[in-house]
């Protein structure tokens, strides 16, 4: 198997501080996007196996006036309703009126209309629950199958179970969201370290040691230094920490494994040249 093509050249140049450094003319602009890309990869993997794992989520700070309606006179209203197949029954209706909304259940038509006319309000009727927040679109949650209240006895808990149940019905949109965003700041670290540490790179051409004379070799140069630095983040991540981490691991990699090019190339041909030639000589 020839280990010269894109990408076995790559992985061969990402390991050792002297490839790293002699690797630096093999990749061209498009195989450079390629690897940027794989290793934008490679940190999402952690975040998406711990956002896929995800069984709640809080939704307070999304709808945060209409959950303030609800407090401990909304649990005793809801502690005689009963659920079964996805469907309440209340024998008795209420309609709360507080200064910033309304909690109501088991509501007739006009009452339901006349809840929605307020800035906040949180609806418990007989298939869902529907939550107003002035601003945000309204939102309606079916019950699920197995929904049930026999067991919250506070407002917090309350407010947990409809968290959750919310997060049952929306999973797909929330995970995907989080993920999205999260890869959009891992794109836009690793541009921040490709380009500041490359220019910084390129830098070292003005100094008559150094071999480096474009900027395409020192993106090449920090790409392949940026291979085992990613790798180490992303065991960080497996791990179980947050993207924070698994960023500060990458660039904090970067910059000794960058010093370990250096102190082993002096980013220099002749210089390695000459340590292979003492190498050879003291074999």
């Amino acid at each position: 198997m020839k280990t010269d093509i894109f990408p076995l050249n790559y992985f061969k140049s990402i390991f050792r501080p002297t490839k790293m450094f002699t690797g630096r003319h093999q990749l061209n602009w498009f195989q450079i996007v390629i690897v940027f890309l794989f290793l934008n990869g490679l940190i999402m993997i952690p975040v998406t196996i711990d956002f896929t794992e995800m069984d709640s989520f809080p939704i307070d700070d999304t709808y945060p006036n209409a959950f303030e309606l609800i407090d401990q006179s909304t649990v005793t209203s809801l502690e005689n309703a009963t659920f079964s197949q996805g469907e309440m029954e209340l024998a008795l209706s209420f309609y709360d009126e507080k200064e910033n909304g309304v909690v109501g259940g088991n509501l007739s038509t006009n009452e339901k209309e006349q809840a929605l006319e307020e800035a906040n309000a949180v609806i418990f009727q007989k298939e869902g629950i529907t939550i107003k927040e002035k601003g945000e679109p309204i939102a309606n949650i079916k019950y699920t199958k197995d929904f049930d209240l026999s067991d919250v006895t506070n407002e917090a808990e309350l407010k947990g179970v409809i968290s959750d149940q919310w997060f049952t019905q929306n999973q797909a949109i929330v995970i995907g969201g989080l993920i999205f965003a999260v890869f959009v700041i891992a794109l836009a670290s690793l541009v921040f370290l490709i380009i500041g540490a490359s220019f910084f790179v390129y830098l070292t051409k003005r100094g008559h040691f150094s071999s480096i004379q474009t900027f395409k070799e020192s993106v090449n140069l920090i790409v392949n230094t940026l291979g085992l630095a990613t790798l180490l983040a992303m065991i960080m991540g497996l791990l179980g920490y947050d993207i924070t981490v698994i960023l500060l691991t990458q660039s904090t990699a970067l910059i000794f494994i960058l010093l370990a090019v250096f102190y082993y190339t002096h980013f220099s041909d002749e210089y390695v040249e000459w340590k292979l030639e003492q190498k050879l000589e003291n074999q």
